[in-house]
């Protein structure tokens, strides 16, 4: 299971949802994208999330409400 730090390391590099992005998912974190998705919009709300990268967890959160 990837911690909050590896999440977001992943995220800032591949900040865009694309199909290329799913198989990295798979391939790198060794998850389905949903759990991956589940389980950033559990970092991204979270004070360890707040903590290490209030912009990351600011843009997740806008682009889930758009």
């Amino acid at each position: 299971m990837p911690t909050v730090p590896e999440l977001f390391a992943f995220e800032n590099r591949h900040p865009r949802h694309t199909s290329h992005k799913e198989a990295l998912i798979f391939n790198e974190l060794a998850l389905r994208p949903a759990r991956y998705y589940q389980l950033l919009r559990h970092a991204v709300t979270s004070a360890e999330g707040w903590a290490l990268d209030p912009m990351l967890c600011r843009r997740v959160l806008a682009r889930e409400a758009a």
